[in-house]
């Protein structure tokens, strides 16, 4: 069985030849990718390359640009999770397999199904088909982004890569910033919430998405083949809904865990990766010769940031061994070039340098298979954001009562740990959606920026210059809320995911974005999601038993979080130094003085909430590291 995290390239020229000196270099750019194999496939103005990460079969079986019946050349990135399942459907329609690899029965299912063939693969998935008799490329990414595809039409090319990066080997001029993109970024924290980049005129395309290049016309035509927003919410009780998340759970977990390398687990303390971690040694206990598994956990010295009580507890009831890693501010910036090297773009937080320690010390530990919690807040209402949304439903219902009750479980659970969240945070964007629902943030921030100057750094013109795309997600609607929250929320966040686990050649499995987990969880009303005050709440009920109940009925939230503000209040000198570096780079888009003027009225005293300095900070580094124009 042969199963292969990878990275892909592909070039198209217009005119003449391809210059395949460049093109090698695009493949071999990202060999961290794909440390086990290459190929490269040349025909006319086509060039397509592969990297592969050989996770079971060691075989030249997996050798990718891989060539079906001399009708498809195909490169894929992913995993198709029930390809033994799949296969068996195939081989009954008459279908004969020469190799035990998912990529021969993905083509294959192309070849049976055409373009409807993305509705039977559960899994995670970036792939392009060169379809010989259609004189087409047929180019597809997962329901949910979970694999990276980007594409750029510069230079008389059409290029398609994993990575942004391998663009620069192809192309002669320098890169160009997306002003905008930037801009959002840096004022507003903002990613990923379209196709754009930070990068002009490079795009990647959306989760639950086709691309169809035409090699004749030299057009393309981008298709949605999915969307979560199409799924009807269903009548299921609440116990019921409970059983069957935790049937859809364990199946999603066991899919998961076909491997035949070392496996771990991110393992961070809180619900989601412990139900993973608890949930795989369940299944794992009841194999013979199971491999031991290994948990990796970020930890800190200072308790505020520390979840140790909980990942011990969860390493207490289980046969995992755990590793523990302590990211330190000392090496932040030792390790910062890298790391944008590797990400492409800025990252909104240092929690991606905590999740950087993760996966360096999975890899010291020789994992190449790690399973994480991404995708579970963001559908089980586990942010405290959802909170304005049950606030904003319960009074436009006029369930004064319900929210009186919810409001105090809020303020005892959850208030204490996120002292750095006002109660206006919540109460002032829920009121506001009922009056004016789709622009309610909007109006909260420029009132917010126009009464209180001196709490940001930036002015009115680029307030409102960051402020007229309007991202701000229908409070005044829970499902559509949610919807958003999955497909833009977890944009950027499963992009530091596939960054840090693939940059140290480690393939990491999100079983939480299961499409029928997924689909069932959110076809449930959203009572069951955050319940009576209570975030979560089928979760923690339907793994009664497998979680313990230290972790279960755990409410405080940290999040994936790094003791940042403590670093700058610390360190001001030199988050200063680096923050007047990066503001002498970005004079074009910021006004220097200013920023600097409201960074030393904040000495000592910057908040948990304020990423403001190292989003300035990452966007300086990158304009350097990649050489960037923002003219």
């Amino acid at each position: 069985m042969e199963k292969n995290m990878c990275g892909i390239a592909v070039c198209i020229k217009d005119k003449g030849t391809i210059d395949h000196a460049k093109f090698e270099r695009m493949v071999d750019i990202i060999a961290h990718r794909g440390p086990d194999d290459r190929g490269v496939f040349y025909e006319k103005c086509l060039a397509l390359g592969h990297r592969r990460l050989s996770i079971i079969d060691l075989s030249a079986d997996g050798h990718q640009p891989f060539c079906y019946r001399d009708k498809y050349i195909m490169v894929f990135n992913g995993e198709i999770y029930n390809y033994i399942e799949l296969r068996e459907v195939l081989k009954r329609k008459g279908y004969h397999f020469s190799t035990k690899t998912d990529t021969e029965v993905l083509i294959a299912a192309y070849d049976c199904f055409g373009e409807g063939c993305i509705e039977y693969f559960n899994g995670m998935w970036s792939f392009v088909i060169y379809d010989r008799s259609r004189n087409v490329l047929f180019c597809s990414r997962d329901r949910f982004g979970v694999k990276p595809l980007y594409y750029t039409e510069q230079e008389g090319m059409f290029l398609i890569a994993s990575e942004i990066k391998q663009f620069f080997e192809m192309l002669e001029r320098n890169p160009k910033a997306n002003r905008d993109v930037l801009i959002q970024y840096i004022i507003r924290g903002n990613l990923d919430y379209s196709a754009e980049t930070m990068f002009q005129n490079v795009y990647q395309l959306p989760g639950g998405h086709n691309l169809i290049y035409d090699l004749g016309k030299k057009t393309y035509e981008i298709r949605k083949y999915y969307d979560i927003k199409e799924i009807a919410e269903k009548e299921v009780s609440y116990q019921e809904a409970c059983k069957e998340f935790r049937k859809k759970f364990k199946e999603s977990v066991t899919l998961r865990l076909r491997s035949d390398v070392p496996t771990g687990y991110c393992l961070s303390g809180g619900l989601d990766s412990s139900a993973i971690v608890c949930m795989a040694d369940r299944i794992i206990k009841g194999k013979q010769n199971a491999e031991q598994q290994h948990t990796i956990s970020s930890c800190f010295e200072d308790q505020r940031y520390d979840e140790q009580e909980y990942i011990d507890e969860v390493v207490k009831v289980t046969s995992v061994i755990a590793h523990k890693t302590f990211p330190q501010e000392t090496n932040l910036f030792e390790d910062l070039d890298k790391l944008l090297w590797y990400m492409d773009e800025p990252f909104t937080s240092t929690s991606q340098y905590a999740q950087w320690n993760v996966f360096q010390a999975a890899k010291e530990c020789g994992m190449k298979v790690m399973l994480d919690g991404q995708g579970a807040d963001e559908q089980l209402a586990g942010y405290t954001g959802f909170y304005i949304v049950m606030v904003a439903d319960r009074l436009r219902k006029r369930q004064f009562g319900k929210f009186l009750k919810e409001w105090k479980v809020y303020k005892r659970n959850r208030a204490v740990t996120e002292k750095y969240i006002s109660s206006y945070e919540i109460l002032l964007p829920a009121i506001a959606a009922l009056i004016v629902p789709k622009k309610c943030k909007y109006i909260l921030q420029m009132l917010f920026y126009w009464l209180f100057p001196n709490r940001q750094p930036f002015s009115k013109q680029q307030l409102r210059m960051a402020l007229k795309t309007e991202l701000s997600y229908p409070v005044h609607n829970s499902r559509l809320y949610i919807a958003e929250s999955v497909r833009n929320g977890l944009a950027s966040l499963l992009r530091y995911e596939d960054r840090n686990s693939m940059a140290h050649s480690i393939e990491s499995r999100v079983p939480f974005l299961d499409c029928d987990l997924a689909e069932f969880v959110y076809a449930m009303p959203f009572d069951y999601k955050l319940r009576n005050g209570i975030t979560k709440s089928v979760l923690r009920d339907g793994l009664k038993g497998i979680l313990p109940e230290k972790i279960r009925k755990r409410y405080s939230k940290l999040g994936f979080v790094t003791p940042e503000d403590q670093w700058i209040n610390n360190n001001f000198e030199k988050y200063r130094m680096e923050l007047q570096n990066a503001l002498n780079l970005l004079s074009d888009v910021l006004e220097p003085d200013s920023v600097m003027k409201w960074f030393d009225a904040n000495e000592g005293k910057m908040r948990r909430s304020d990423f403001t300095p190292w989003r300035i900070i990452c966007a300086g580094h990158w304009v350097n590291l990649f050489h960037v124009e923002l003219t």
